[in-house]
């Protein structure tokens, strides 16, 4: 009995459009990982920035008498919540946006 070889094509997506996509893949997953790092980052920012002013209010009264002044940490808080609460916004809705498919806008 003899065997009939069949000849078979293995083609990702049939015309290579697969290896064709691949570094866009790569490049979303990585930029994925980038914005979620980012996001990451944003959150630890956010968590520093209310536990220094929690610390401040607390120790106001002593850091007065022994006449220390607040005034880097009130830069740093200022620059602090505004960075840490826009960029989370932006993930939120970056998210938002990427499971339902919709642009979503504020205002």
């Amino acid at each position: 009995m003899k065997r009939r070889r069949q000849s078979v094509v293995y083609s990702p997506g049939g015309c290579g459009c697969g290896l064709l996509l691949l570094p866009v893949v790569v490049l979303s997953i990585g930029m994925m990982f980038a914005l979620a790092g980012l996001a990451a980052a944003a959150l630890v920012l956010l968590i520093v920035a209310i536990g220094a002013t929690i610390w401040l209010y607390r120790c106001r009264e002593q850091r007065r008498a022994d006449g220390k002044t607040n005034v880097g940490w009130i830069v740093f808080l200022a620059i602090a919540y505004p960075l840490s609460v826009s960029y989370l916004m932006f993930f939120v809705l970056l998210t938002i946006s990427a499971f339902t498919g919709e642009s979503v806008t504020v205002g």
